[in-house]
């Protein structure tokens, strides 16, 4: 019966997301070949966007019920429409449908980012997120919100669910009953289900390419401060990073070259050029020359619950893969990590910041005439607290009220957190381990990276399609130093091509 069950439910999902108004076949399509449809009049934008409507409303509250998108925008047909008469190609991303995760602001779009929680709902942002406003500029139509973990992931210490309370649980559309991780939750499962071309995600530790790994997409979590954080919710300003989220390397590099760049108003932001990683991702053709660190002992299952042997195996057959595309390989323990995680220096630092940070992002809102303003992380706490049977019926939210009291950013507790952060995971922790093995970039399955050493060093780290166990898909990634977007792009697209992992997924009901 299970085979059955998902044999039709993938069948009406294909038929769905391949029919068109012409013979143009969405499925698994890519930038290039929608714009490519437009330029010969086979899909005008206006076409290709009703098409993605239509998709969302077969597949996310019918049929397999993904919960991936939280709301559309009333106002993308209208934009596209404007797109069409205008006739001229607006820019990189001209005509191309994008979905932002709900922590992200837009204006006069009849959208509201609210981090996945009601008590946000009624909130006026004062303008479009910076990386919105250049999504605009490069030609993209905003089609929504996607769902994420509730508040970035930051409700409880007690269990794991890919939940927000605005958007319910997000699916996985190869195996629904798995997780997707988060807490860019409906980024990955809306772009894994061919929902819409390319997402926009954002990560502090792992929001990105956790969902990328867990859902066969490219996932990339730029250098903190590449991509403007300036309207959206934060959770770290330290180490929250948005990013593109794509089936493929070319997408994701031709996002990333449209949303990154300097902001002012963004104290991160470096005003510095932007490559042109939509022309250079290519610009290899293999690994020669290229060293590349790999930590045995992160792959010992014997020692990471995370891992299965179907893990260890994809994994080994990724690294003979690129022995044969003529990389250089440096085996290696990573440093620290046992100290990183037993100190929780992290957790220690989030407390505070998760508290500060959001109620500066509060302070820049207005509200809508009747709702109650939430102004602090007090009025979110006892919001939920008056409303338990919507948002507190799935998780609690123990983490937020730890940050309520948590320790100010002046106190010794935060600032010696912050000190262990920086020696274990930076300064003797990746920036030793890239010197010490004289590596170019780092290779690891995307779940093997618990210490985070990337996200704490604000570090770029790409995760493409691996493998899969028992019908759930899995990753691997690639981590280079600060500002090394372009190579790391190169060497994600070599292994991309060298293995197209990557299948369509499924939809079935249990694995």
């Amino acid at each position: 019966m299970r085979i059955v069950l998902s044999f039709v439910l993938a069948s009406a999902v294909q038929a769905a997301v391949s029919c068109g108004f012409d013979t143009f076949n969405y499925t698994e399509t890519t930038i290039d070949k929608l714009q490519d449809a437009i330029v010969s009049k086979q899909l005008s934008a206006e076409e290709i966007v009703q098409h993605y409507l239509d998709v969302i409303d077969q597949l996310n509250h019918n049929g397999p019920q993904l919960n991936a998108v939280i709301e559309t925008s009333p106002t993308a047909l209208a934009q596209a429409i404007a797109q069409d008469r205008n006739g001229t190609r607006s820019g990189l991303l001209h005509g191309i449908p994008i979905l932002i995760k709900d922590n992200i602001a837009t204006t006069d779009d009849g959208l509201t980012a609210c981090a996945g929680s009601f008590a946000m709902e009624g909130n006026i942002a004062p303008r479009d997120a910076f990386l919105v406003q250049k999504l605009r500029a490069a030609g993209a139509i905003v089609l929504g919100h996607a769902n994420m973990v509730e508040w970035a992931n930051w409700r409880t210490l007690t269990e794991s669910v890919d939940w927000s309370a605005r958007g319910g649980i997000t699916k996985n559309p190869y195996v629904l009953t798995a997780r997707t991780t988060g807490s860019s939750s409906g980024s990955g499962s809306t772009v894994a289900a061919n929902m819409i071309p390319v997402a926009i995600g954002t990560e502090t530790d792992g929001s990105i390419v956790g969902p990328a790994s867990f859902q066969s997409v490219v996932g990339l979590k730029p250098t903190v401060g590449l991509v403007s954080r300036t309207g959206v919710i934060p959770f770290s300003a330290r180490q929250d990073s948005p990013g593109p989220m794509g089936r493929t390397v070319a997408d994701v590099a031709r996002v990333l070259e449209a949303i990154a760049g300097f902001d002012p108003t963004d104290p991160a932001s470096k005003d510095a050029p932007v490559p042109e990683y939509s022309q250079t991702y290519n610009a290899l053709t293999s690994f020669k020359k290229i060293r590349v660190a790999i930590s045995k002992e992160a792959h010992d299952i014997t020692k990471n619950k995370l891992l299965s042997q179907a893990h260890i195996d994809a994994f080994n057959q990724g690294v003979e893969k690129l022995k044969t595309l003529g990389a250089d390989i440096v085996y290696a323990p990573y440093p620290n990590a046992a100290a990183i995680s037993e100190s929780e220096c992290q957790y220690v630092a989030f407390t505070t910041e998760f508290k500060v940070d959001v109620e500066a992002y509060l302070s820049t809102l207005t509200w809508k005439e009747g709702v109650t303003p939430m102004k602090t992380l007090q009025d979110i706490t006892d919001y939920n607290a008056a409303h338990p049977d919507t948002e507190l019926n799935v998780l609690d939210q123990s983490l937020l009220l730890l940050s309520l009291n948590g320790p100010n950013q002046t106190s010794k507790v935060y600032l010696d957190a912050l000190a262990l952060c920086q020696d274990f995971a930076v300064t003797n922790g990746i920036e030793k381990y890239i010197k010490d093995t004289q590596a170019d970039v780092i290779f690891a399955l995307t779940e093997s990276w618990f210490p985070g050493y990337p996200s704490i060093a604000g570090w770029p780290i790409l995760s493409v399609p691996l493998g899969y166990n028992h019908s759930v898909p899995f990753g691997v990634s690639f981590v280079t130093p600060k500002y090394h977007e372009e190579k790391l792009l190169q060497y994600g697209y070599v292994f991309e091509q060298a293995t197209k992992a990557r299948v369509t997924p499924q939809f079935l009901p249990d694995n």
